[in-house]
């Protein structure tokens, strides 16, 4: 599920010749005074922007353009001005005095193009300089002015001796000098975006550490990467600082790093065009079918007092729909940003919305998704209001079951039932932080914390990983006892029943059970060679949920795998280096144990090849000294002979009715060879390989590893091809032999 980042806003473009007329600015100022925000008149003048905070705003359908202003005292250096909205976006800024219409024509700086995000960044050096005083920011939607537009706008100054502000926009990466007090780089994550990536050189050293701070008290922390992502899914939009700083030692002088925005959805429908259901109503929704939506929204009008209100989605077509409800906004990020929402794998949805107090007063967005079926199928859907002290909220009709600190409870999610599992969490007074940690799920599962108020969702963490970890932070402690609502999720259809174990803590993350003092694996000691080369095969997951499989080439955790498995964005791209997920099975019959975290130690674009090695658990202790791991030897791909018998192992995704399977052994025999300047490229065979045996095994009668499957051949992938380990370089086979000789080839 890789995301193209957003094309890159043009740093400080000359704005191209204007077309102003002098009917045409009367025009601009009657729809900028009709269509401005409060407190932007032009008897008040437009809103100030407060350095690093980000002004909403929505500007009336019609109306051609939002305009802000910013204060730039005489010490700075640089001003940068970010526009984020749900619809394509120009910025212009110019110094001294509001434009008139004539953006084109007489905007000092300019950011143009069709993109959601736009970014202008303007400094001392440049023609025309920064100079001191007010400048006017102007954000001018460029498609759809038939429907209001929904804006973010943020300026940020940088003084000497302050943050640097990195944002896209750049032609190519920024030198950032680190000073030896400690770094402080801040940037931006618009909530149209899917995400933010920091990209680094010269700061991948064990001995380096960052921590990254953002709004809603978000912390993320660890070693220095020469990567750091921020997904929505688990970051919250707006400014974040980093401070990077050495546990010993001088910090390097001098960093390369850029920053690019992983592209958001698709704009959210013009509300105009959203049917309203009121409680007590219904509507039929047609979805899917060869020209159809798979998705559609509706509007749902709440009076001041209401209770609570259920919406319910029922066809008669056996597909399965999804629900997703959200206060005040339409929703562009489904589980992402919902307060509410229903994710069974039924053909009849219910989403129960409210809590313990009455519902605020506004509009509730509620999307349909068509989760499985090609459609056209027709949903009706049905809204209705329950009474007061219905007992009723977004838990259920039950009240759900306490879970108090310290103890480790086992739970189940039914996704046919409910797909969320809910636990009722009391937080005394002086707590300064909750911290809820779920581990042994037999498939990924997600955490999200919810107001016992209104039952709506207040924190999530969702992350492809079968453990999950969720972190709040009260500031200040409460001063009395809070009460929240816990819920374990499940947001995949195809995992009827998954198992869990979870705990609870405050001021402090639970105590990992006792059966938890290092992961175990599979035990290989009696075991026949097929079993200990599946013991071998490891799943490896990365950060976007993507991923494949690998080798374990040594006990102390050399993983050989395929280059294109760690690859985040683009074919050929860049890879993630740190904190890759290694899962090894413990039984045959069961998917792999999500364990340990691994980091590359190398990398070959040509050959695709990568060697890992195991850096510490899933809990970040480091592996002990006598870490002993089920491996497989290299072995000699030179000595094949066609038609001899080979086995694949890996973890495709076609293994299994679930989302993760088992390990998958398919037997085959070598087809053929290609050979490139006297040299094997190329091992074929006729052994199947699917959509995830990338990076895994490819073993002789011996069960030796002879190469690394990474392709197929045809249209019907009659073929599959793997790299020879001879293709494996010297240096990184020194390494595996260097920490067990047995390993050698």
């Amino acid at each position: 599920m890789n995301r193209v980042p957003l094309p890159a806003p043009v740093r400080g473009a000359p704005p191209p010749a204007g077309r102003g007329t002098l009917a045409g600015r009367l025009l601009v100022l009657l729809a900028l005074w009709a269509g401005a925000p409060p407190g932007a008149r032009a008897e008040d003048g437009p809103p100030v922007l407060v350095e690093g905070v980000a002004q909403a705003a929505e500007l009336a359908a019609g109306a051609l353009a939002w305009t802000g202003r910013v204060e730039v005292p005489a010490e700075a250096t640089a001003l940068h001005v970010v526009a984020a909205a749900d619809q394509d976006v120009d910025l212009f800024l110019e110094h001294g005095r509001p434009l008139e219409g004539a953006f084109e024509g007489e905007a000092d700086w300019s950011s143009r193009g069709e993109r959601q995000a736009a970014v202008v960044s303007v400094t001392r050096e440049d023609e025309p300089s920064l100079s001191d005083g007010v400048w006017y920011v102007h954000v001018v939607p460029v498609g759809g002015r038939d429907r209001p537009a929904h804006l973010e706008v943020v300026a940020f100054v940088d003084r000497p001796g302050g943050p640097r502000t990195l944002l896209p926009g750049l032609e190519e990466a920024h030198d950032v000098e680190l000073p030896a007090a400690g770094p402080q780089v801040r940037t931006f994550l618009p909530a149209t975006a899917a995400g933010l990536v920091l990209r680094w050189e010269g700061l991948a050293e064990d001995r380096l550490r960052y921590e990254a701070r953002g709004p809603k008290d978000a912390v993320r922390a660890g070693r220095a990467l020469e990567r750091l992502v921020l997904d929505r899914a688990e970051s919250p939009a707006g400014t974040w600082l980093l401070t990077i700083t050495a546990e010993e030692g001088d910090l390097p002088e001098r960093v390369r790093a850029e920053v690019l925005w992983r592209e958001g959805t698709a704009p959210a429908p013009p509300e105009d065009h959203l049917p309203v259901v009121r409680p007590g109503a219904s509507v039929v929704l047609t979805l899917g079918g060869p020209t159809g939506p798979r998705s559609q929204m509706v509007r749902i009008p709440v009076a001041a007092g209401t209770a609570g209100f259920q919406v319910e989605a029922a066809n008669d077509a056996g597909a399965d729909v999804d629900m997703y409800v959200r206060r005040g906004r339409p929703l562009a990020l489904g589980d992402q940003d919902a307060d509410y929402f229903a994710l069974t794998c039924s053909t009849h949805e219910r989403v129960l919305v409210g809590g313990a107090r009455p519902l605020a007063e506004g509009t509730y967005y509620c999307e349909v998704v068509l989760v499985t079926g090609e459609g056209p199928v027709p949903v009706r859907l049905r809204v209705r209001a329950y009474p007061p002290r219905a007992g009723r909220g977004t838990w259920g009709e039950r009240e759900p079951g306490p879970i108090g600190p310290g103890a480790w409870v086992r739970g189940r999610v039914r996704s046919c039932l409910a797909g969320l599992h809910w636990y009722a969490v009391e937080v005394p007074a002086g707590a300064r932080s909750l911290h809820a940690l779920l581990l042994d799920a037999t498939a990924p599962l997600d955490l999200v914390l919810a107001r016992r108020t209104d039952g709506s969702i207040m924190q999530r963490a969702l992350t492809p990983r079968v453990d999950e970890r969720l972190d709040v932070l009260f500031r200040p402690p409460p001063e009395g006892p809070r009460h929240f609502l816990l819920g374990v999720m499940n947001r995949n259809p195809y995992e009827e029943v998954v198992d869990y174990r979870i705990a609870i803590a405050f001021d402090a993350p639970p105590e990992l059970p006792s059966d938890l003092l290092w992961p175990p694996v599979m035990d290989t000691t009696r075991a026949s060679p097929r079993t200990r080369a599946a013991a071998a095969t490891v799943e490896l997951t990365i950060q976007d949920g993507s991923g494949g499989s690998g080798t374990c080439v040594s006990p102390r955790g050399h993983i050989l795998t395929c280059r294109h498995v760690l690859e985040l964005d683009q074919e050929g791209g860049p890879i993630q280096r740190e904190g890759v997920l290694v899962a090894f099975p413990r039984r045959i019959d069961a998917v792999p144990v999500q364990s340990y975290l691994a980091r590359v130690l190398y990398d070959d674009r040509e050959r695709d090849l990568a060697l890992l090695e195991v850096a510490e658990d899933i809990f970040g202790r480091p592996p002990p000294a006598d870490l002993a791991l089920p491996w497989l030897a290299l072995g000699r791909s030179e000595d094949l002979e066609i038609g001899e018998a080979v086995w694949v192992l890996g973890y495709p995704s076609e293994g299994s009715e679930a989302s993760r399977t088992p390990v998958i052994l398919t037997c085959g025999s070598v087809a053929g060879f290609e050979s490139r300047a006297g040299r094997r490229t190329w091992i074929k065979t006729d052994a199947w390989i699917g959509l995830g045996h990338s990076g895994g095994s490819l073993v002789n009668g011996r069960f030796e590893l002879v190469g690394v499957p990474a392709a197929t051949l045809g249209p019907h992938e009659s073929l599959g091809l793997a790299v020879p380990v001879e293709q494996v370089p010297e240096a990184w086979t020194r390494v595996v032999v260097g920490a067990h000789p047995a390993a050698s080839r």
